[in-house]
């Protein structure tokens, strides 16, 4: 089977963030296909117009998955450094969301936060079973009372996974979702299962990668 990456973007960000994010994808060999508010030199870009926000998120995906050729499909966010190892995954059922649980988060001075949770930046999964999803999403979504329940299927029709590197979703004011830095930020404590905090020294994988020092400047 066949993988591919969609990669989408509304922008906000530091550009040194963004792009360290784009080179670090380039260096992995699979087919882009990126979504956008504004044109961007990156894989096969595609451009939709609306306002920066979570209906105009979900958009962007459904059009980057449709625009994909790949049976399997990685989805890449644009503040989030992948390693090499994330992709070698495959998944083993068509009908079933998986998610790559090995990652830390950065971006309150030198600190790193981990918690075994399902995360948007670690889904792969069937590219139509994607795309079923969001059209559906799509056709429901109402900002009056959406529920901020972002990952496909989460413990209902879901698998999870931990490549052996980790990967490293960079923080700051720009985040669509909350950022939480400690225990006392989850309402729900059991959501925060095996939560942990280092610094960025101590992720597993990163010890002798400047880029995270360079990129939090």
């Amino acid at each position: 089977m066949n993988k591919g990456i969609i990669y989408y973007t509304g922008g906000g960000l530091p550009e040194n963030v963004a792009e360290a994010a784009r080179q670090q994808l380039l260096t992995i060999g699979l087919p882009i296909v990126s979504c956008t508010l504004e044109p961007l030199d990156f894989g096969q870009n595609i451009i939709i117009e609306g306002e920066r926000g979570y209906l105009t998120m979900f958009r962007q995906i459904l059009a980057a998955l449709e625009a994909s050729t790949a049976e399997i499909i990685f989805f890449c966010e644009h503040d989030v450094l992948y390693p090499k190892d994330h992709f070698d995954f495959t998944p083993s059922r068509k009908d079933t969301f998986y998610y790559d649980h090995n990652w830390w988060k950065i971006g309150n001075g030198d600190l790193a936060v981990h918690w075994d949770a399902d995360q948007v930046s670690g889904l792969c999964c069937d590219r139509q079973l994607a795309i079923d999803f969001y059209k559906q999403r799509i056709a429901n979504f109402s900002s009056d009372n959406f529920d901020r329940k972002f990952e496909p299927m989460s413990g209902i029709q879901s698998e999870s996974w931990k490549a052996p590197t980790p990967h490293i979703d960079i923080r700051g004011k720009w985040n669509l979702t909350y950022n939480k830095w400690s225990l006392d930020n989850f309402r729900n404590k059991a959501t925060a299962a095996n939560f942990t905090q280092t610094t960025i020294d101590n992720i597993p994988g990163w010890q002798h990668n400047d880029i995270l020092k360079t990129i939090l400047r």
